[in-house]
């Protein structure tokens, strides 16, 4: 079909239905899951923290002249979250929405017919219409969008999914990870008597605890580079708890001990478990060595860290999978920051 001839919108429950087997068949088969499994787990995301007062929306690439077929060409999930914004000049952040997009699929016999970027492209305009009007989407999210960010499996791809001509698309922001492979990696012996380890609840509360530093960590950035518009995601702990239900499906299919501690904080200390604070390393590995796990990353360790980090057997590169990206918006129609201008801070979370 021509792709003047389709429209995106929010998918039906029966458009959300077909959409979920053509992720399954994909994103399935990268996690070793057939197709019936997967769809049996889809009720345990729908439920999720994430998910809750209709954050979790579902968005589909159908014929305009049959808008609720399930002849579906792309799809894709869409999270709503909270961000805070330090723009230049401003002395706080402020508060606004913006967007988490990810499950993007083409199906199979359209793939490799520029769907996927028409899709995508046309995203930019439910996500943001005081930015992008277009006639061809049909429906938009509840709460217009600051931003939208994806982890990119596909390199810059998402680059060329532009909302108009003369606009980019999401910018990859450069990302590092530190890589432990286990069998090289130094593990203690035993747990420091420093550190206490934490269940999923506790995650939890101390990631909600710690949502009240964000706006100072802005400020710090700000305070190194005031030419530079900074944004971030709050609260952390929802989303958490999307890669901890991944986590623990994927556990449950092995033979992981169940009884696995999901984190770690220093006791008195602002020190926890994110995967890259001082002291938590060694612990990390014992953690990952009990889960049978083969190696660990963390994104983003500091660089006062990395030496650290080599002496117990990491090795930091420049990530090349699950590449963060971003699309810029604004708040206001006629915005005018230049992405190069624009920081997504603590992208690891």
């Amino acid at each position: 079909m021509s792709l003047e001839h389709l429209i995106i919108k929010q998918a039906t429950d029966a458009q959300a239905h077909e959409a979920l087997l053509h992720e399954a068949g994909f994103w399935g088969a990268r996690f070793e899951i057939n197709v019936n499994d997967y769809v049996k787990l889809a009720p345990i995301f729908e439920h999720g923290a994430f998910a809750r007062d209709g954050r979790l929306t579902h968005w589909v690439l159908v014929p305009e002249g049959d808008p609720d077929s399930v002849e579906i060409y792309a799809s894709c999930q869409v999270f709503t979250r909270d961000i805070l914004t330090l723009q230049r000049g401003e002395i706080s952040p402020s508060t606004s929405f913006g967007h988490l997009i990810t499950s993007v699929v083409v199906a199979p016999e359209h793939r490799g017919k520029g769907y996927g970027k028409r899709f995508m492209s046309l995203m930019h305009s439910a996500l943001a219409l005081h930015r992008y009007p277009n006639p061809k989407v049909t429906t938009f999210v509840d709460r217009a969008s600051t931003v939208t960010v994806l982890y990119s499996a596909v390199g810059d791809y998402y680059s060329r999914c532009v909302p108009s001509i003369g606009e980019p698309g999401w910018t990859l922001q450069k990302s590092f990870v530190t890589t432990w492979p286990l069998s090289r990696a130094q593990i203690p012996s035993a747990t420091s008597s420093h550190v206490q380890l934490l269940s999923e609840s506790d995650v939890t509360r101390t990631l909600d605890s710690d949502d009240s530093n964000i706006p100072t960590d802005l400020i710090d950035l700000q305070n190194r580079d005031p030419t530079k518009t900074y944004f971030a995601f709050v609260p952390t702990a929802p989303l958490n708890a999307y890669a901890t239900l991944i986590g623990k499906l994927l556990l449950d299919r092995g033979d992981s001990p169940s009884n696995l501690s999901w984190g770690a904080k220093v006791p008195d200390k602002c020190d926890f478990m994110a995967w890259s604070f001082f002291g938590l390393q060694n612990l990390q590995l014992v953690v990952a060595r009990d889960a049978k796990c083969e190696s660990v990353e963390i994104w983003n360790v500091p660089e006062q860290l990395r030496k650290m980090a080599r002496a117990t057997g990491g090795e930091t590169t420049e990530r090349v999978d699950h590449l963060s990206a971003f699309k810029w918006y604004g708040q206001e129609c006629d915005s005018k920051v230049d992405v190069a201008d624009v920081v997504w801070a603590l992208d690891e979370r």
